[in-house]
């Protein structure tokens, strides 16, 4: 059974490592989509403001917004974990339900990251 756990990220700054990509089916090559048929994209990204910056690859749904690049704050909404196993190993996987660049202002005030 998949456990879910919403994760606090307020207090942290999420910095773009590489744009976001497709997340592609491993036997198929075809491009994974959700119940809805909305296509899934994944990214990397630096999370700083924990006792150790952690980088994380994060899935989520929908077109990625146009701009992201390396080195871009971005604000992820919707941060959970999950819990899952693959054979015998065992490993924890991270989803939102949104990540965009931040505005201007937002980059200004440091306020990097926002939890909805």
């Amino acid at each position: 059974m998949k456990t879910q756990l919403p994760i606090d990220s307020s207090g942290r700054t999420f910095i773009a490592v590489i744009p976001p990509e497709p997340v592609l089916d491993r036997k198929t090559k075809q491009q994974e989509a959700e119940a809805n048929g909305e296509r899934l994209y994944s990214i990397e990204l630096v999370c700083v403001g924990a006792k150790v910056d952690e980088i994380l690859s994060v899935k989520f749904p929908g077109t990625p917004p146009a701009g992201i690049h390396q080195g871009m704050p971005v604000q992820v909404t919707g941060l959970m974990v999950a819990d899952r196993a693959i054979g015998d190993r065992f490993g924890l996987t991270f989803r939102a339900t949104k990540v965009e660049p931040l505005s201007a202002a937002d980059a200004e005030t440091g306020r990097y990251a926002r939890l909805a």
